[in-house]
């Protein structure tokens, strides 16, 4: 460990499982040094996260729906109260209907093509400028995307456009 990230403290956004990408982040973030925080939705995420947030000393869970304004302000407002100030976030949170990933990209619904672009894409753009407040000296903001946002994809349907619109 070089402690390359010792008094710096972020909020990791998105780790569904020890599988995921956002987990990895953070396990390597915490090796070196940082002090974590992790947002999850719902109770049976919260449940899976539990141990891994432990595992690496986070005491701070904050349960979020990011398509909904008083919750972020609940999670922003608790990071503020804990911590005072954010160094980084990572936001690793995307999101479509699963039955909607498979066939035709023609037959999107409008409805699942508005959420999957709230959650996937507008919900950094969210979670940026809440987080900005708790960075007067700045700080780092990290999305996650994929190849599927410049390529067609098999499957991944809506969610491309999700992930280049997140890029752009």
């Amino acid at each position: 460990m070089a402690d390359l990230m010792k008094g710096k403290r972020g909020l990791v956004m998105g780790v569904a499982n020890e599988r995921s990408i956002a987990w990895g982040i953070a396990k390597a973030l915490a090796d070196e040094g940082a002090e974590l925080a992790f947002s999850y939705q719902g109770e049976a995420f919260g449940k899976r996260l539990q141990p891994l947030a432990a595992s690496v000393g986070s005491e701070v869970m904050v349960d979020v729906d990011v398509t909904d304004d008083a919750s972020m302000d609940a999670c922003f407002s608790a990071l503020k109260a804990r911590w005072g100030r954010l160094d980084f976030v990572i936001h690793a949170i995307a999101y479509s209907d699963k039955t909607e990933l498979t066939g035709r990209f023609v037959n999107t619904s409008r409805a699942n093509f508005a959420q999957s672009l709230d959650i996937s894409c507008y919900s950094f753009i969210d979670v940026a400028r809440r987080a900005a407040r708790l960075m007067p000296e700045g700080g780092t903001l990290i999305t996650l995307t994929y190849g599927g946002s410049n390529r067609v994809t098999p499957n991944y349907n809506v969610m491309g456009v999700a992930k280049a619109a997140l890029e752009s």
